[in-house]
């Protein structure tokens, strides 16, 4: 029975390779077998009594063999077949020095491992249907063994190699059999090329990894896959084989961060074999990091550029780098972050905050980010003096009474909360919030309300997090008054955040607008009712959120902005959780402030939550009846919007907005004269 590839990458190179390189290619691609024909007697470099003696009657036969096959211009598959079985069979041979180097003679007075070469250049790229890749690697691997390859020879037969099985085609196109058998015959032939050329300078394995690494970057994708996949197995087999010296010295160190990143990048879309070859790559990179993550800036820029991944794999693995990079260069990640990253990305955030937390339990990164805070050179990129920006060390330290007590500097803390850097506003504001958890250090920073205001429109989960969390415990310790003189302008910054993806946003912002309406003074409450019935849709909708604590919440605030609207009806309802009854409130309006609430909800229909677009349908179906304006064009354009929720996955949704996109179409379809007479029907 034909033996069947590993089901673990790693066994192709643990295996022992003799007995593998020799083998025959599996059925059905046995060839016939031709006559042999007695060779001229001084083709061969072995006399009759040598022969005689020495060499074996198989061994004679395939001397033979390929003296004749040497003489045929056109090769058809089974004469190559025989060819590069018969190379095999002459290397066969025993432990006997003086038959080796014979044999090894012969094959170079033949030219044996060019004429292979070119046997695997005349292949096709474009497709496997044939043994032949698979005979020759074991020929080359075969002529390996016996020492027939010259030096000057082994960098062509490799490239032929490479270029005859990376450039196949996808391996789901391919007969995936032959295939898997072609690639362990490679397997074994760079292990046997490694283990008989191996010298104290570890030339042949630079030669290997010189090819290899120019096939990394070809601009076609299979290939490039298939190269580092044998670059990673190269690696396991050096690493298990302790080798003299560790796999890094032998790439070049302007290739070291390109494999890096290379096995980075494919680590979380290969197959679960891949994967396998590539986590055995990435442990090679983590236990040499000063090796292979030299380049700081490019590890970091690739890390930035991936965490967005869907892959929760990559993404837990891009995390793992960014730890070790940074426990082995804790400065030159941290400048490189405030420095070669966007400033105002939400990912370099996230690498920030996750270095920052490796510094509350590592003093040495601790000493590291206090020395960087106050760093000539960075001071001068953000326009500010060593003391200012080094005031932001304490807010990484242990908040002590007296760390507090030094950090409440208003003056200083309002200079650095205009820098247009994340990760330095996002300490700032870390700051702020431990000042305002405390009533004698939020008097001290209650005149910075408005600059904390301006950090909203960022619209970053955490920096939004944060700033609520400030102006709520400000209005706390020092009263709502403090923050009459921004509450209209903050009630509008605060809008957006109720329909942000972080539930703990939405609360926060909700309830704070809450507390400003209760903190609004007469003259203000012209501008802030505009304002408030801005926010009672949202709120309606927010009703229905998914988080019991949101949904409480914007009931709370939407019993608020009744009172404030003194809006008795909308309040009872609100009080009673009456969401059709509010819907109804709020449309027995004038013609205009209906139809703004009819494209306030358009962008509720693309929500995450299926009972947040629910509503949005229903309440456009209501909307609809009690607008007095049906012109084919709005219709239009509500139908587009409520198209594709026709299919949406929540039965119920495709059931209201097939309803009522079927009720749109009714209305265009009639005449303008018909459609009044209809609206004039329908119930109010």
């Amino acid at each position: 029975m034909e033996e069947r590839p590993p089901s673990s990458p790693r066994v192709a190179w643990e295996e022992s390779g003799a007995p593998q390189e020799r083998r025959s290619p599996p059925e059905p691609y046995e060839v016939t077998e031709v006559q042999p024909l007695r060779a001229d007697a001084d083709s061969l470099s072995l006399s009759e009594e040598e022969e005689d003696e020495e060499i074996g009657e198989y061994e004679k036969a395939a001397m033979d063999k390929i003296a004749y096959i040497l003489k045929i211009t056109e090769k058809n598959e089974a004469l190559k077949m025989v060819f590069l079985e018969s190379v095999c069979t002459i290397c066969r041979g025993d432990d006997n020095t003086g038959l080796c180097d014979r044999v090894a003679l012969f094959c170079r007075e033949n030219n044996l491992a060019e004429k292979v070469k070119e046997l695997l250049e005349d292949e096709p790229v474009d497709q496997l249907c044939t043994a032949v890749r698979y005979q020759a690697m074991l020929a080359i691997a075969a002529l390996s063994e016996v020492k027939a390859i010259a030096q000057e020879e082994i960098l062509p037969l490799l490239n032929a190699c490479f270029k005859a099985v990376f450039y196949l085609p996808p391996e789901e196109d391919l007969d995936i059999h032959l295939y898997s058998h072609t690639l362990r015959a490679m397997d074994s032939m760079l292990q046997m090329l490694l283990l008989s050329h191996c010298t104290s300078s570890n030339e042949e394995l630079r030669n290997i990894l010189e090819v290899l690494i120019r096939f990394t970057s070809t601009q076609n994708k299979t290939a490039r896959a298939r190269a580092l996949e044998q670059l990673w197995k190269l690696s396991s087999f050096i690493t298990s084989n302790s080798w003299q010296e560790p796999f890094a010295k032998f790439v070049p160190p302007s290739q070291r961060t390109n494999i890096v990143c290379m096995t980075l990048e494919t680590i979380g879309e290969c197959s679960a074999e891949d994967k396998e070859w590539a986590n055995l790559m990435l442990n090679v990179v983590l236990q040499g990091p000063t090796s292979w993550l030299m380049d700081v800036p490019e590890t970091l820029e690739f890390i930035q550029r991936n965490l967005g991944s869907n892959s929760a794999f990559l993404q837990k693995t891009l995390f793992s780098v960014l730890d070790v990079l940074t426990i082995h260069f804790p400065r030159d990640v941290l400048m490189s972050v405030l420095t070669d990253l966007p400033h105002s990305d939400s990912t370099t955030l996230e690498i920030w905050k996750r270095i920052l937390s490796l510094a509350e339990n590592s003093e040495c990164i601790l000493d590291v980010l206090c020395s960087v805070l106050q760093d000539q050179e960075l001071c001068g990129i953000f326009n500010v003096t060593p003391a200012e920006l080094g005031l932001l060390r304490l807010i990484v330290m242990h908040p002590t009474e007296e760390n507090l007590q030094e950090l409440c500097k208003p003056a200083v803390l309002q200079k650095l909360l205009k820098i247009e850097s994340l990760p330095l506003l996002w300490l700032v504001l870390r700051g702020l919030v431990l000042l305002s958890e405390r009533p004698e250090t939020a008097k001290g920073i209650r005149d910075l309300l408005p600059d904390v205001l301006g950090t909203l429109w960022f619209a970053k989960m955490s920096l939004a997090l944060m700033a609520t969390k400030i102006f709520r415990n400000v209005m706390t310790h020092v009263g709502k008054r403090e923050a009459r003189p921004i509450v209209v302008e903050l009630a509008e910054k605060l809008l957006p955040l109720f329909s942000h993806v972080s539930s703990e946003v939405q609360e926060g912002s909700i309830l704070l607008f809450k507390d400003v309406m209760e903190a609004v003074v007469w003259w203000q409450k012209r501008h802030m009712k505009k304002i408030v019935r801005r926010g009672l849709l949202p709120l309606l909708f927010q009703m229905s959120n998914e988080t019991p604590s949101v949904a409480e919440a914007s009931r709370e605030a939407l019993i608020c902005c009744a009172k404030f609207l003194k809006w008795k009806e909308l309040k009872r309802q609100a009080k009673r959780k009456g969401k059709m009854e509010i819907k109804e409130c709020l449309l027995r309006q004038d013609r205009d402030t209906v139809n703004e609430y009819l494209w306030l909800s358009l962008p509720y229909l693309k929500d995450s939550q299926a009972s947040l677009r629910y509503e949005a349908v229903e309440f456009i179906g209501l909307a609809l009846q009690h607008s007095g304006d049906q012109s084919w064009g709005k219709l239009n354009v509500i139908c587009s919007a409520l198209q594709p929720l026709r299919d949406d996955a929540h039965p119920a949704v495709r059931s209201v907005a097939t309803g009522v996109v079927q009720r749109c179409k009714r209305q265009q379809a009639e005449p303008p004269q018909r459609r009044l007479i209809g609206m004039c029907c329908w119930p109010c």
